[in-house]
């Protein structure tokens, strides 16, 4: 299974709505929230088998708005393989990593 990051934004007026909804569906432990702090989203890193199973886990209100990316750990041998002779990332998620962080390594 792939691990994903699940990112759900919603309306200051749909916060307790998604929170139930995610409380009935058994998910609601598995967020993190920002409410509290004005930031209306909660985050989760799920493992599912693809991003569209990982989708379902949003619910309808708020799941055309949120956002789901495949994560990996990356550790050093990956960092020196992919930095070996300044080459560029060769996969597109360490690209990403390279093009969020290019002053990282």
């Amino acid at each position: 299974m792939d691990r994903f990051l699940i990112e759900t934004p919603h309306r200051a007026q749909d916060c307790l709505s998604v929170v139930q909804l995610l409380h009935a569906r058994g998910y609601l432990t598995h967020f993190d929230w920002g409410c509290e702090s004005g930031v209306h989203t909660g985050w989760a890193v799920l493992e599912a088998d693809s991003e569209a199973e990982a989708r379902l886990v949003v619910p309808p209100l708020v799941r055309k708005q949120a956002r789901v990316t495949k994560v990996s750990k990356l550790d050093s041998e990956a960092l020196t393989q992919m930095h070996k002779g300044d080459k560029a990332p060769q996969s597109p998620a360490a690209l990403r990593m390279h093009m969020a962080f290019p002053c990282w390594w």
